[in-house]
This record gives C-alpha cells, sequence and structure tokens, in this order.
C-alpha cells in the first residue's frame, strides 16, 4: 500500500477518534468546553489532512461515490466547526440545542464517509 495513502488513512482514523470524542462527550455532558473545540479542531484538521494526502495521491478529483460523500462530510464539518465557535462565543443554551442535532447528522456522513472508504480499500486490496 502506498505510503500516502497509509499516512491518509491514519489521519482519517485519527479524525475519526478525535472527531467522535468531542461529539459524543459534549452530549453526554451538556456542555460545550473548551478542550471539546480543540479536540473537534484537531480532529476536522486531521480530516482535511487526510483528503488532501488522497487527492495527491489520485492526481485528480474524482466523484465516485466515496469521493462525493467524503468531501460533502468535510464541507458539513467545516460548517459545523464554525458554527460550534458562534455556538461557544455565544454560551447561548438554544444555539447549543441545534447545534447537538445538527452535529450528530454530521457526525453521522462522516462515519458513512469513513466506513465508505474503508471497504472500498478492502476491497481494492482484495
Amino acid at each position: 500500500m502506498p505510503t500516502q495513502i497509509i499516512y491518509a488513512t491514519a489521519l482519517f482514523t485519527l479524525a475519526l477518534i478525535l472527531y467522535s470524542t468531542a461529539i459524543w462527550s459534549e452530549r453526554r455532558s451538556s456542555q460545550l468546553k473548551r478542550w471539546q473545540v480543540l479536540v473537534f479542531f484537531i480532529g476536522v484538521v486531521a480530516d482535511a489532512w487526510g483528503v488532501w494526502l488522497s487527492y495527491l495521491f489520485v492526481g485528480q478529483l474524482v466523484f465516485t461515490p466515496h469521493a462525493i460523500l467524503g468531501f460533502t462530510a468535510l464541507i458539513l464539518m467545516l460548517l459545523h466547526f464554525v458554527w460550534l465557535l458562534v455556538v461557544f462565543i455565544s454560551g447561548s443554551q438554544q444555539k447549543i440545542m441545534y447545534f447537538r442535532r445538527f452535529g450528530l447528522v454530521v457526525w453521522s456522513v462522516w462515519l458513512l464517509s469513513y466506513l465508505s472508504g474503508f471497504v472500498s480499500g478492502i476491497h481494492k486490496l482484495l
């Protein structure tokens, strides 16, 4: 397996761990804490870096179902992070409630993207 893909896969897995930790810890605690914002940010950066490495490896944009889902998930994660900053700065409980709902949707789309990449990667190895 090419080194770039190994690094990208590691970054996607790191993003899965960090993004999931941030989303689910915030849901469990019902509070948005500074460390969750930082973990969320690092998760988004890890995912974007993995996408960049994958793009460099492929050498062009491809429009497979996995790629479309992945780009959609990354865009949603970026929007979600911007909203996270707005919610964190404002401290509004109403905004946090909507943030949680949207967060679960974004996390689900991102998880589908991760799993579709995992499945398509295994098919290529076989």
